[in-house]
């Protein structure tokens, strides 16, 4: 038969069988067009923007288009995106048959124009923890974009609300802080500011839920909650360290004795020297207390261009 049927059950419980000639492709989403007709059709996905094409842009991307999501990804070069999606390409080539990575890599749109911004109806920012960079792009972005369109910023630290104020109707601005890697950490924490609706916060956190995510809802302040009380731990790791402890043993005491699947150290390689050094940074402008002074091992180590895993060097050698 040239054709297939499809059963399909609404969110109402009515059930309809639709013989189709459409060849659907693995992904689509299939609903009705009203429940008087009874209709259905492969549904157009909503789009996003991703804001940047560093390690954490290039997760985002390919989680929300793993997702079924159509993603512009911004770059301020299409060599730049155009980059990022080969290494999404070359990820995926490791657990995906080309089919479903050319599947997923179709649904990603790159540009080094902001004014695409204007399709899409959710753009996150993820570009470096630059409080005027930052800025002077969400001003940029609020001429090119949608008036009601979310403008969400994946800020490990900087104030909400002080960023909000560079954008247009600062309702809708909002922070949701992805962790690394991002298709295994369950957490996004829903930061939002002194303006952002309860519209806004609405959206996202049923986003997250949608996306098999868990939000927790915070309330704007440095750090919010994960690097707030993670920031002081590394930095005694790596005090530590300076004090002439190794690093193995500084790792494994902590892992063993209070069960992290991961040492202070090493985790601190996989967020990134120089990140963390950001953060603190922050946090100290915020709280002035100086727990949050980065070590003198920070600034040993990325002085040398150790920036952790993401170049083979940190705390700990990777290139061996």
């Amino acid at each position: 038969m040239p054709y297939y049927a499809l059963l399909l059950d609404d969110d109402y419980g009515n059930i309809c069988i639709k013989k189709s000639f459409k060849n659907y492709e693995i992904g689509d989403t299939i609903e009705f067009d009203s429940i008087e007709s009874g209709v259905p059709q492969a549904k157009i996905q909503k789009k996003i923007a991703i804001i940047g094409t560093g390690l954490m842009g290039k997760q985002l991307t390919q989680f929300f288009s793993q997702n079924g999501y159509s993603v512009i990804l911004y770059s301020r070069t299409e060599e730049g995106s155009v980059k990022a999606i080969k290494k999404i390409e070359k990820g995926l080539s490791k657990t995906k048959d080309p089919q479903e990575i050319k599947i997923i890599t179709n649904r990603i749109d790159p540009s080094d124009e902001l004014s695409r911004l204007k399709d899409a109806e959710l753009i996150i920012e993820s570009v470096i923890e630059d409080m005027e960079i930052k800025k002077q792009l969400f001003s940029d972005i609020s001429s090119m974009c949608q008036k009601n369109a979310i403008i969400a910023t994946n800020t490990s630290s900087l104030p909400i609300t002080e960023l909000a104020t560079f954008v247009s109707n600062p309702e809708r601005f909002i922070g949701m802080h992805f962790f690394n890697p991002v298709s295994k950490m369950q957490l996004v924490e829903i930061v939002y500011g002194q303006d952002t609706s309860k519209d806004t916060i609405e959206y996202v956190i049923n986003l997250s839920n949608g996306l098999g995510k868990t939000p927790i809802l915070v309330k704007d302040s440095p750090g919010f909650i994960v690097n707030r009380s993670l920031m002081p731990f590394i930095n005694e790791a790596a005090s530590l360290l300076q004090e002439g402890v190794s690093p193995n043993d500084i790792d494994n005491a902590i892992k063993l004795g209070l069960n992290h699947p991961m040492g202070p150290l090493a985790l601190a390689d996989l967020i990134g020297l120089d990140i963390c050094v950001s953060i603190m940074k922050t946090l100290y402008k915020g709280f002035n207390d100086a727990r949050y002074i980065p070590s003198p091992m920070f600034h040993e180590l990325i002085s040398k261009g150790h920036l952790g895993k993401k170049v083979g060097k940190g705390f700990y050698n990777y290139s061996i």
